[in-house]
């Protein structure tokens, strides 16, 4: 402090002119209670503007600005009493205001006669005010902009010591001025990376090297998160302070988009080699990083039960869970607590606090969820899933829900591709096991022909030869042998043109409780004593129009396999009931179609079909018994003749209960039947005349002699011309035509239309091993009814003719 003593003036009137004369321009006196008493004619003149009279009589605070009075009055007060030395800045009226200026006013006590007084003089400041005054505006304005930003600035010394940060600093990176002050920046902004890339920036512009530096880093707040900017920097002085001027620019909206393209362009190119399940771990180790969550999950929704039906863990959770366990095993978790806000809502659910539901409602094991964010993800209006994100370091926002939509709907999107891709595969799949079906079809349909001529040469000649009364027990059992093996082999030849449903029937109207009686005892002895057969007979009326045969060959496929899952030993129930399917019931793509039908249903108490096997069981030559012991052709056998009469097939089986098959046939109506029924068989075969043409020497001799040993008259033709001849000698006298259908350079349908030219009067009798669909393609308008399947017994063919020439 300057300050001014007059402690060795002595004070005179003597004196006084000469004393007034000589004081400094801003020199004054007062007493102790504030009236002046000695001035300066410069002050006086120049700042007071009154006389010496008005002077003596002046209060020194009636001079001094009101704002500044009571500050004056107290350092007064503080001289008169503790005589110390004081400064002041105070604003001084000129000659008596309102214009004023500043003055540094300096003084001490002053001690006369007992008396104290207050010495004085000023220094007009005023321009070095005003200079001060526009430097602390400039720097207030500067100030408020940093301040009202919403960009993080700080300002570092030379030495990187921060000497001033704005509030969005303290935003971004949670440290408060008070907290930053005279600490490095490199403490309050610290890079995750190392290398220290801002520090390298700092030293160039400090150094002059560059006037500005800028670069992308990653920085750990204050609460342990991470963020990514960029940090520019720039040399900075004023009067008071030189170094360095940082900006922040938060880049986490551009990284996250950056990586959420980055994410999705790699999902797309590997999509096609990953799992639906694998695509969504990826989605959920991504939105923890988008979000700074320390867990995740993604749970899909059953509709029909309102649960969960499937939950999928991230990376991180799923390890953590696991090391949790004792076991090392995952640990169930009931997630459905965290997730109903946002199923009910189909919006996006934040909760920065679970204030006991963080711990209650999981195992006392399990990882505890303390916030969360959800984010349904919505299809056709529906919640199909929920995405959780949890345990952020800081409380989540709706940007974070943003983010993390954002992430479910492109990942969706590429779900639903992948779907619609599988969907076409699994669709190709069908059409290729359908094609692999048609192709099996077609070459059973194949065989058929050859074989079944085989075959009947092998039945018919066994067939007679055991009708010979002089066999050896020996020869005969052999020949027994040959038909039992040639039996078997006719009826893998049904199995597979049944399973491909082209196999030629000859339907007849049946009573099916009849039918299935009649089975018992061969189904009696093929599940053998051990197991026990009962019978529910159906109490209305239970008629088909079906070829008994294949209800036979139903009832076998199913007690054979119902026998082999119970080992031999235990119970069949065979059920017949008629039901009605109304349409109320059916609905589009349903397997069922409604009417009246008859539900033939065969139940046994075996080990029943695993989940893993029901969508194959009808599959042809698919089978879970030991190889060589079945040819997986039963049950689509089965599948194929149910199918050929118009039905349907359905089955139940739980593992250790037993299985239960429900063959549905449609019930009988006076219209599904295609011709007349049977009528008298006449006994008088002597005087029935039979052309037999068939281009197989074998079969046609074979027929030749079952037909003359049952007492007909019998012309064989072994072509469709020599047949012509035949009719041409014989013209008027022929009753039935047995002809092979296929046959070479003309068909059996047209050789029956010109021998009616020649021979009118006549019945057709079509005899073929091709499939039904083969022998309609020839012309032949009812092949299941006018057809007699090769390869047939001599009882079959016997009948099958007297049948054919009873029909009106």
């Amino acid at each position: 402090m300057f300050g001014f003593s007059n402690s060795d003036i002595s004070v005179s009137s003597g004196h006084t002119s000469h004393l007034d004369e000589v004081l400094p321009q801003s020199m004054y006196m007062v007493d102790a209670d504030g009236r002046m008493v000695r001035w300066s004619p410069w002050f006086r003149d120049r700042i007071a503007g009154f006389s010496d009279a008005e002077m003596a009589s002046t209060d020194f605070l009636e001079l001094i600005h009101p704002e500044d009075r009571a500050l004056v009055r107290q350092r007064m007060r503080k001289i008169l009493d503790q005589g110390v030395q004081d400064s002041l800045e105070v604003r001084i009226f000129l000659k008596g205001g309102p214009a004023f200026r500043w003055f540094l006013l300096m003084a001490n006590r002053y001690e006369y006669a007992g008396h104290y007084f207050i010495t004085g003089t000023g220094i007009d400041i005023t321009r070095l005010k005003n200079a001060g005054m526009a430097m602390t505006l400039g720097e207030q304005r500067y100030r408020s902009m940093f301040e009202q930003a919403d960009v993080p600035v700080f300002i570092t010394d030379t030495d990187g010591a921060l000497v001033y940060v704005s509030p969005a600093f303290e935003k971004i990176t949670g440290y408060s001025f008070s907290e930053c002050e005279g600490r490095p920046f490199t403490e309050c902004c610290k890079e995750i990376e190392p290398g220290g890339a801002s520090l390298s920036m700092f030293s160039d512009v400090i150094s002059n090297d560059f006037n500005c530096r800028a670069g992308e880093i990653t920085i750990l707040k204050k609460d342990g998160s991470s963020c990514y900017v960029e940090l520019k920097f720039q040399r900075y002085h004023d009067n008071r302070t030189a170094g360095a001027i940082g900006v922040l620019c938060d880049l986490s909206q551009r990284k996250r988009f950056e990586l959420l393209t980055e994410f999705r362009l790699e999902l797309l190119q590997y999509a096609d080699k990953m799992s639906i399940d694998e695509i969504m771990q990826k989605m959920l180790d991504k939105a923890e990083k988008l979000t700074d969550s320390l867990a995740s999950f993604i749970c899909f929704l059953s509709h029909e039960s309102g649960g969960v039906s499937d939950c999928i863990l991230s990376s991180s959770f799923r390890d953590r869970m696991g090391a949790t366990s004792r076991s090392g095993e995952q640990l169930p978790f009931d997630v459905m607590p965290f997730l109903n806000d946002a199923v009910k809502s189909g919006r996006a659910s934040i909760v920065n606090g679970y204030p006991e539901q963080g711990h209650s409602d999981v195992s006392f094991d399990h990882p505890a969820i303390f916030s969360s964010l959800a984010v349904p993800i919505i299809e056709r209006g529906n919640v199909v899933a929920v995405l959780l994100v949890s345990n952020k370091r800081t409380p989540y926002t709706d940007n974070d829900a943003h983010w993390v939509g954002t992430l479910t709907d492109l990942v969706w999107e590429i779900v639903l591709q992948k779907r619609a891709a599988q969907a076409e595969i699994n669709h190709q799949s069908v059409l290729l096991q359908i094609q692999k079906m048609e192709l099996v079809g077609q070459l059973a349909g194949g065989i058929a022909h050859d074989f079944n001529n085989m075959l009947g040469v092998i039945l018919g000649n066994a067939e007679l030869a055991l009708s010979s009364d002089d066999l050896e027990a020996s020869v005969e059992e052999n020949l027994q042998e040959i038909y039992r093996a040639a039996e078997r082999s006719a009826e893998m030849i049904s199995q597979l043109l049944a399973f491909a449903r082209k196999q030629t029937a000859m339907p007849k109207l049946v009573h099916i409780n009849e039918v299935v009686q009649d089975s018992l005892p061969i189904l009696q002895r093929v599940a053998g004593e051990k197991i026990e057969i009962e019978l529910r007979p159906c109490g209305d009326d239970c008629r088909l129009h079906i070829d008994p045969s294949q209800i036979d060959q139903i009832l076998m496929n199913l007690c054979l396999n119902a026998r082999d899952a119970m080992n031999g030993t235990g119970k069949i129930v065979i059920e017949v009931k008629r039901i009605n399917i109304a349409p109320s019931q059916y609905s589009s793509g349903d397997f069922r179609l409604p009417g009246d039908f008859i539900m033939l249903s065969v139940t046994d108490t075996g080990q029943g079909i695993a989940d893993i096997h029901k969508s194959h069981i009808f599959e042809p030559f698919f089978t879970t018994k030991a190889q060589g012991k079945g040819t997986g052709l039963g049950l689509s056998s089965v599948y194929g003749i149910v199918k050929q009469n118009r039905g349907f097939v359905d089955f139940e089986s739980n593992v250790g209960v037993g299985t239960t098959f429900h063959i549905y046939l449609p019930l009988y109506k006076k219209h599904d039947v295609s011709g007349a029924d049977n009528g008298t068989v006449s006994s008088n075969n002597e005087q029935t005349t039979i052309l037999v043409v068939e281009d197989e020497p074998e079969i046609l001799n074979l027929c030749q002699v079952m037909l003359q040993k049952s007492g007909f008259k019998v012309y064989a033709a072994n072509s469709p011309s020599e047949a012509i001849v035949i009719a041409e000698e014989n013209s008027g006298k022929i009753d039935l035509v047995l002809t092979d259908v296929v046959m070479p350079g003309m068909n059996g349908v047209d050789l029956a239309s010109k021998l009616l030219t020649i021979s009118p009067g006549f019945r057709v009798l079509f005899m073929s091993g091709y499939p039904a669909d083969v022998i309609a393609s020839h012309g032949v308008d009812n092949p299941l009814v006018n057809v007699i399947r090769k390869p047939f017994t001599f009882k079959a063919l016997v009948e099958k003719v007297q049948e054919s020439l009873a029909v009106e």
